[in-house]
C-alpha cells in the first residue's frame, strides 16, 4: 500500500505554488538559498501547529529576489501564514527601496483590508473561521511581534548625534556587535526618533558573497529610495552638476531627471568625481531636513563601498548629515577589507564607535514579559539568559520555540515550565541552521576535536584538549586555528602566557555536545574529569565546579564520590562570593550524585538540604524550603533518630518563613507548627535553643499571650548573650525589639539600640545583621533621628548589595520611597514602589514585600486622594498571599472613605472592649495604636481617643517609624482638640510642626498646619492672621505634592474665611 502523504499547511501551498513560478528551485535548494533548516521548511509545510516566526523575511527573500513578490503580496502571505502583515523592519530587509511612508501605508492598507473582510463576513461565520483558521491580525498572539528593550545609553548616544546633526556637526556613529544583538533594531529606534523630529532617513544595505554583489549597492539603494520618494526638481538642484556622475550608478537618476550619465574618461578622476558627488549630494539634501543615512552589515561590504564611506565620512564636518553603519565584530582579521577602512575612520574626529552586547538578565526578564504578555519568574529568565546570553535575537527565538513546543505554559498570567527536559538542552529550530553552517565550513577533523572541547566546557584550555585527544600540539593547534577563523571559537589570554579558548557562543558548543552519542560522552567526560585533576592537583578547589560536573556524569562509584565532594566544596565556594543561585544549582546535581551513590546515608542526604535550604533562602526561594527542602529533611533526620539535625531543620523551617512572609507569615500555622517542633527538638543551653524559644516567644505575642511571649524573647535575648554566637545574638535581638513595638517599652527598647551601636559587627552574619539593622533604622525615625536613621539605611544597603540576597535587596530599594515620601515626592515613591512590587511578584517574594509595601503606599495613597484603589488592592494581595489582613491594615481606608460604621464597630471591639484587659491592653503595637487613633479622631470616636491617647504618654515616641510614617503628636493634638483641650491640642501641633522641620518631614508638616489652622479657627476667632498663615503655606503645599483631598479641604476653609 503506497504511503499517504501529509497534508499540506497554508504555508506549504503557497511555498509550492511560489516554487513552481520560480521554476527551477527544489524545496532544498530553496532553503539553502533563503538559509533556513531544511527540516524546519518541511514541518512548516505540514504541521498546522507550526508557524513561521523570526525567519519570515528570510523564507520570502528568494522569491523578492526574482520579483515574484511585491510588498502588497508579501503582507497577503504574512496575514495568511501568521495573522498579521509583515513588519516595519521586514519590510524595510525585503522591499530596501522603498521609503518610510510607503512601508507605512502598505501596512495600514493590509490590516484595513482584513478588519473590513472580517467585518463583511456574517457574524457566525467569523466565529467559525476563527476556530479553524489563522488568529485575526489584532488577535495574532504577541510572541511574535518585534520587541526593544533595554540600551537606554547606546540609543542616547544615537540620539546625541542626531541633534548634533541637526545643529551642523555632522558625524559617523557604528553599531557593532554578533548576529542578532540587535544593530538594525538600535539603528529603527534611531530611525522613529529623526523621523518624529523632522529628518529623512535613508537605508542601505551589504550582501554577502553569492547574492547581490554591485559595486557601492548600499549607496545605490538608499539614493534609488530618495530619488523616487521625492520631487524631481528639488532632487535635480540637490545633485546640481553631480546628477550625471551618480547617475552611472543609479539608473533613477537617468530615468526621472533625464539626466545622462557623464561620458567615461580617466577611472581615477571619474572615481573621485562620483565619490564627490555623493559627498555634495548628501549634504545638499540635508538642507531643508537634517538626513540620517543607514548602511547596513558593512562587514559584506565591496572594497568600493567601504571608499566611498570613508570618502563621505572625512566631509561631514559642518554638514547635517548623520551617518550610522553597522558590522559584526566578530572575524575581523588583519586581512579583512573592513579592518583598513575602520583603521582609517577612526582618525576622523567625529567618529564614535558603539559596541553592543547581550542585554542584562533584568532587560532579558522585560524583553520576555513583553513577547510573552505574562509575568516571568525569576528561574526561567535565569535559564534563559544563560542559554542566549542576552543576545536579543537568540532570546525571542528561544521564548517562541519553548512556547510553541509547549515547554512552558502560561496559568493566571505567569509562565512557567511544564517539561521534564531542562530548557538548556534545547535549540530552537530557528538558530539551528545558522549554527550548522557555520559548523559545516570546517572539516571533520576540526568538528571532531571541537565536540571534545564541547565536553569539557563552554571555555577550554588547550592543555586539557591535547591531554584527552592525544594529539600532537601541532595538529592541535591547526585545528583551533580553522575553528578561530570561522569564529566558533575565540582566543583568550589569561595571566602571564596562560592560553584559553572559548565558544563563540553556548549555541556552538550545545550543538556539538548534542550530536555525541551517550555512551561515548561518559567516556569523555570521565577523561576530562582525570585530565582536569592532574593538571589542577595543586588547587583543585579552583576548579572544584568543573570536577563535579564531569565525574556526576560517571558510573564509578569512586567518581561519584569524589562529584559529590567537589560538588559541596563549589557550591561553598558559590556561597562565600554570595552566588547563592550558582549555589543552588551545585548543591541540586550534588544531591542527585548523592542518591544515585548511596541512597541509604540518610544523614549525609539531611546535611546536604539543609546547606541547599540555607542556599535557597539566599536565593531568594524561601517558599521552596517550607514546601520542599524542610519536610524531607526532617524525614530523614527523624528516621535516623537525629534530634540535633532535626532541630537544625525545623530552624531552616522558621527562617525561610519568616524570608517568604515577612510579619504575616509568623501569624500563620505553618510558623505555629515548625516553632512547636523546634521547641520539641532543641537542647538546653544551645543555639538551637534561643531560636527556639525566639520563635515561640513570637507565637505567643501573636497569639494575645503578651507575658509569656515577651518572656520567652528576654529568655532567647539572655542565652544568646551567654553562648556570644554574634548571629544568634543579633536575631533575638531583632525580634525582642520587634516585640517592644508598644509605646510603654519604646524607652527601653531605645536604650537597646544604643547598645547596639557598640556590638561588634566583624563576625557575624551579614543577614542577621541586617535584620537587626532594620529594627534599628525603625527606632531612630521612631525618636526623631532622621539623619541617624538614613545612615543606618545606607549602611543596610550595602551589606544587601554584598551578598544579594534578594529579600533584602528589595527592602533596601524600598528605603528611597520612604525619603521620597518623606520629601514630599508622593507620586515619585509610588513609582518606586511599583517598581518594587513588580520585581516581588516575579521572584514569588509577593507575600513578604506585601507587607512592607503596605507601610509605604498606605498612606501616600490615601494623601493622594486614592483609599479605595489602595484598599481593593490589599485586598487583592490577601487574597493571593492567603494571609488574612489584620483590622488595622484596613481602618485607615475606611476611615477616609468616611464608613464611620464600619470603622466605629472595630474601635469598639479592638480598642474599648480590650481596654480592661491589663497585658492585652499595654502590648498593643504602637503601630496599631497610632492607626486606631488616627480613625477614632476622624469619626469622632471619643471614648476609643481618650483611651488610645493615653497610650503614647510617656512614651518619648515622635513618629510612627517605618509602619505608615506618621508624627504622632499630630494625632494627639487631634485628639485634644476632639476631646475638647484646646490648650493641650495647641502644644502638641507645636511640637509636631518642630519634629517635622527638624526631620524634613514635608507632607505632615503641612497637615500639622492646616489642623493647627482649623482648631485656630475654631476656638481662637481672633487670630485669623495666623490662621491664613497656616492655611496658605498648606494650600501651596498640598498643591505641589498633589494631595487633593487636604488641599479641598484647606480651599474650603479659606471661602469661610471669605478670603
Amino acid at each position: 500500500m503506497a504511503k499517504q502523504s501529509k497534508a499540506r499547511t497554508a504555508f506549504g501551498k503557497d511555498l509550492d505554488s511560489l516554487l513552481k513560478r520560480a521554476g527551477k528551485l527544489t524545496i532544498r535548494e530553496y532553503a539553502d538559498e533563503c538559509g533556513v533548516n531544511y527540516k524546519y521548511i518541511s514541518q512548516l509545510r505540514t504541521m498546522p501547529n507550526r508557524r513561521p516566526a523570526g525567519v519570515y523575511a528570510h523564507l520570502l527573500k528568494p522569491f523578492v529576489r526574482l520579483r515574484l513578490l511585491d510588498v502588497t503580496e508579501g503582507h497577503q502571505l504574512s496575514m495568511r501564514h501568521r495573522g498579521r502583515p509583515l513588519s516595519h523592519s521586514e519590510c524595510r530587509e525585503l522591499f530596501p527601496s522603498l521609503p518610510d511612508y510607503e512601508i507605512l501605508e502598505s501596512i495600514k492598507q493590509a490590516v484595513e483590508t482584513r478588519h473590513k473582510k472580517s467585518a463583511l463576513r456574517p457574524r457566525g461565520q467569523r466565529l467559525a473561521h476563527a476556530e479553524v483558521g489563522s488568529p485575526q491580525p489584532e488577535e495574532a498572539s504577541p510572541l511574535y511581534r518585534k520587541v526593544f528593550v533595554g540600551r537606554e545609553a547606546e540609543l542616547k548616544q544615537f540620539q546625541s548625534a542626531f541633534n548634533a546633526a541637526v545643529s551642523g556637526n555632522g558625524s559617523l556613529v557604528a553599531a557593532v556587535g554578533e548576529p542578532g544583538i540587535g544593530k538594525t533594531a538600535i539603528c529603527e529606534q534611531l530611525s522613529t526618533y529623526a523621523t518624529l523630529r523632522g529628518g529623512s532617513i535613508l537605508v542601505g544595505h551589504c550582501y554577502g558573497e553569492g547574492t547581490l554583489s554591485l559595486p557601492y549597492l548600499p549607496f545605490i539603494e538608499a539614493i534609488r529610495g530618495y530619488v523616487l520618494t521625492h520631487d524631481t526638481d528639488d532632487v535635480k538642484k540637490e545633485m546640481a552638476v553631480g546628477a550625471a556622475d551618480i547617475a552611472r550608478i543609479v539608473g533613477e537618476v537617468t530615468e526621472r531627471l533625464k539626466v545622462e550619465p557623464r561620458t567615461q574618461g580617466d577611472p581615477q578622476e571619474e572615481r573621485y568625481r562620483l565619490m564627490q558627488a555623493v559627498a555634495n549630494f548628501l549634504t545638499n539634501a540635508a538642507i531643508a531636513r537634517p538626513l540620517v543615512l543607514v548602511l547596513e552589515d558593512l562587514h559584506d561590504a565591496d572594497m568600493g563601498t567601504l571608499d566611498m564611506l570613508t570618502y563621505v565620512a572625512r566631509n561631514l564636518a559642518g554638514t547635517r548629515v548623520m551617518l550610522v553603519v553597522t558590522y559584526r565584530d566578530i572575524g575581523l582579521d588583519g586581512v579583512h577589507p573592513l579592518s583598513a577602512t575602520l583603521a582609517e575612520l577612526h582618525r576622523v574626529a567625529y567618529f564614535d564607535r558603539v559596541p553592543l552586547r547581550g542585554l542584562s538578565i533584568d532587560e532579558v526578564r522585560t524583553m520576555l514579559e513583553n513577547v510573552t504578555g505574562g509575568s516571568i519568574p525569576l528561574g526561567l529568565t535565569q535559564a534563559v539568559y544563560r542559554q542566549t546570553e542576552g543576545n536579543p535575537l537568540f532570546v525571542q527565538e528561544v521564548v517562541r520555540y519553548l512556547v510553541e513546543e509547549g515547554i512552558i505554559s502560561q496559568e493566571k498570567g505567569q509562565w512557567h515550565t511544564v517539561a521534564v527536559t531542562p530548557l538548556e538542552t534545547r535549540i530552537p529550530e530557528g538558530l539551528r541552521g545558522i549554527i550548522e553552517k557555520r559548523l559545516s565550513s570546517l572539516s571533520q577533523e576540526c568538528n571532531e576535536i571541537l565536540s571534545v572541547a564541547a565536553v569539557i566546557g563552554r571555555e577550554f584550555s588547550p592543555e586539557v584538549l591535547r591531554l584527552v585527544t592525544n594529539m600532537s600540539d601541532e595538529d592541535l593547534f591547526t585545528a583551533l586555528e580553522k575553528a578561530k577563523s570561522a569564529a566558533v571559537i575565540e582566543e583568550r589570554a589569561g595571566v602571564g602566557a596562560a592560553i584559553t579558548y572559548r565558544f563563540g557562543h553556548a549555541f556552538f558548543r550545545q550543538a556539538l555536545y548534542e550530536e555525541i552519542i551517550a555512551p561515548r560522552r561518559i567516556l569523555l567526560h570521565q577523561r576530562v574529569a582525570r585530565a582536569l585533576e592532574e593538571i589542577y592537583a595543586a588547587h583543585p578547589e579552583d576548579h572544584a565546579t568543573e570536577l563535579a560536573e564531569h565525574f556526576s556524569h560517571s558510573s564509578d562509584r569512586a567518581d561519584l564520590t569524589k562529584a559529590v565532594s567537589y560538588g559541596q566544596m563549589a557550591a561553598q565556594q558559590a556561597t562565600d562570593v554570595y552566588a547563592y543561585g550558582e549555589a543552588v544549582r551545585l548543591l541540586e546535581q550534588t544531591l542527585k550524585v548523592q542518591e544515585i551513590l548511596d541512597p541509604e546515608d540518610k544523614a549525609k542526604r539531611c546535611d546536604l538540604l539543609l546547606t541547599l535550604g540555607n542556599a535557597l533562602i539566599w536565593a531568594g526561594q524561601p517558599r521552596r524550603v517550607v514546601d520542599e527542602t524542610a519536610p524531607l529533611a526532617l524525614t530523614l533526620a527523624e528516621d535516623i533518630g537525629d534530634n540535633n539535625r532535626a532541630s537544625k531543620v525545623c530552624l531552616l523551617a522558621g527562617r525561610a518563613l519568616i524570608y517568604y512572609g515577612s510579619g504575616p507569615a509568623l501569624g500563620s500555622p505553618e510558623f505555629a507548627l515548625w516553632s512547636e517542633k523546634a521547641d520539641y527538638y532543641a537542647q538546653p543551653d544551645t543555639i538551637e535553643r534561643a531560636w527556639a524559644d525566639m520563635f515561640m516567644g513570637t507565637v505567643k505575642r501573636v497569639e494575645r499571650d503578651y507575658k509569656s511571649g515577651r518572656a520567652l524573647l528576654r529568655r532567647a535575648l539572655d542565652l544568646a548573650r551567654r553562648l556570644n554566637e554574634p548571629s544568634t545574638l543579633f536575631m533575638t535581638a531583632r525580634f525582642w525589639l520587634w516585640g517592644s513595638f508598644a509605646p510603654q517599652h519604646a524607652r527601653e527598647a531605645f536604650q537597646l539600640v544604643q547598645e547596639i551601636e557598640r556590638w561588634s559587627m566583624q563576625e557575624t552574619d551579614i543577614a542577621a545583621e541586617i535584620s537587626l539593622l532594620l529594627v534599628v533604622r525603625h527606632l531612630y525615625l521612631v525618636f526623631g533621628y532622621r539623619r541617624k536613621a538614613e545612615e543606618v539605611a545606607s549602611q543596610i544597603r550595602e551589606l544587601a548589595e554584598r551578598i544579594q540576597q534578594t529579600n533584602n535587596l528589595l527592602v533596601a530599594r524600598l528605603f528611597d520611597a520612604h525619603s521620597l515620601y518623606m520629601d514630599g515626592g508622593l507620586e515619585d515613591a509610588l513609582a518606586v514602589c511599583r517598581d518594587v512590587a513588580k520585581s516581588s511578584r516575579g521572584m514569588g517574594l509577593e507575600a513578604f514585600m506585601g507587607t512592607y509595601l503596605g507601610m509605604v503606599t498606605g498612606r501616600i495613597q490615601i494623601y493622594l486622594g486614592h483609599a479605595e484603589k489602595e484598599s481593593q488592592a490589599r485586598v487583592r494581595w490577601s487574597e493571593n498571599t492567603g494571609y488574612t489582613l489584620d483590622p488595622v491594615d484596613s481602618i485607615l481606608y475606611l476611615a477616609h472613605l468616611g464608613r464611620n460604621e464600619e470603622v466605629n464597630e472595630i474601635l469598639e471591639r479592638e480598642v474599648v472592649s480590650r481596654a480592661g484587659i491589663e497585658t492585652d491592653w499595654e502590648e498593643m503595637a504602637a503601630s496599631s495604636c497610632d492607626h486606631f487613633l488616627e480613625a477614632a479622631v476622624l469619626t469622632g470616636h471619643r471614648s476609643a481617643a481618650a483611651l488610645l491617647q493615653q497610650c503614647f504618654a510617656d512614651s518619648g515616641m515622635l513618629t510612627s517609624g517605618q509602619f505608615s510614617p506618621t508624627i504622632i503628636p499630630r494625632h494627639l493634638g487631634a485628639a485634644a482638640a476632639l476631646l475638647g483641650r484646646p490648650e493641650e491640642a495647641r502644644d502638641h501641633y507645636q511640637e509636631a510642626m518642630r519634629v517635622c522641620t527638624e526631620m524634613r518631614f514635608r507632607p505632615e508638616l503641612a497637615l500639622t498646619r492646616l489642623q493647627l489652622a482649623e482648631l485656630i479657627l475654631e476656638h481662637y476667632p481672633d487670630e485669623k492672621s495666623e490662621t491664613l498663615e497656616h492655611l496658605d503655606f498648606a494650600i501651596n503645599e498640598f498643591r505641589e505634592m498633589r494631595m487633593q483631598p487636604s488641599l479641598e479641604r484647606a480651599l474650603r476653609h479659606k471661602e469661610i474665611l471669605g478670603v
